[in-house]
């Protein structure tokens, strides 16, 4: 007998590229770089070594493994870091968060974490904000992808009331954001900018 395939979904409306707000939605924080830089607990480059979904309180997480190659903010973790995303697909249960940005197994980036205490739906500060893939050309030149996305995000009462209890405590704002802030091109950019306002701060 097949297994039932069980789906937990976390409804993100987003139309032509501006986000629509209705009173039961809201859209996920959008922070400056220098707030990202400012808030983030922990600033790192990486490669991701393994990714693995477990499941925990009836919800399926994915948990990622980093090798760490830089701290650019805060203690430094060690060798590897853990960090666990809600969402992720284990012996026929699926928990989908539309807009989880999810790192993948092999890929090098820079990943800037709220937290370490993986209590979060996503560790990094304002999801995929917080997420920048360093992508190399056949030349060997590097750049960087940021996929920053402000979902809209829209919980109804008949939601699986555990994924709601996790979204509680998110950064949330139901101002419509009309203008990007700066965002580097390059690792070397990104080095320099979070140094830049770090050395401010002091």
């Amino acid at each position: 007998m097949k297994t039932k395939k069980i789906i937990t979904d976390f409804l993100v409306v987003l139309m032509g590229g501006i986000i629509a707000l209705s009173a039961a939605a809201t859209t996920i924080q959008k922070f400056t770089f220098e707030e990202m830089v400012e808030l983030s607990e922990l600033i790192l480059e990486g490669e991701v070594i393994s990714v693995n979904p477990f499941i925990s309180d009836e919800l399926v997480y994915t948990r990622i493994l980093l090798e760490v190659h830089d701290v650019l903010k805060g203690d430094d973790p060690g060798e590897f870091l853990e960090l666990d995303f809600l969402g992720g697909e284990l012996n026929g249960k699926t928990v989908h968060v539309s807009g989880q940005d999810i790192p993948f197994e092999g890929e090098k980036g820079f990943y800037f974490i709220e937290n370490t205490s993986n209590d979060s739906v996503n560790p990094f500060l304002g999801w995929s904000q917080g997420h920048f893939r360093i992508l190399t050309d056949a030349k060997g030149n590097e750049s960087l992808e940021a996929d920053i996305r402000l979902e809209l995000l829209e919980i109804t009462e008949n939601k699986n009331t555990a994924l709601v209890s996790k979204l509680r405590d998110m950064k949330f704002s139901n101002k419509l954001v009309t203008e990007l802030s700066f965002t580097p091109a390059t690792p070397a950019e990104l080095r320099d900018a979070v140094d830049a306002i770090l050395i401010i701060g002091e």
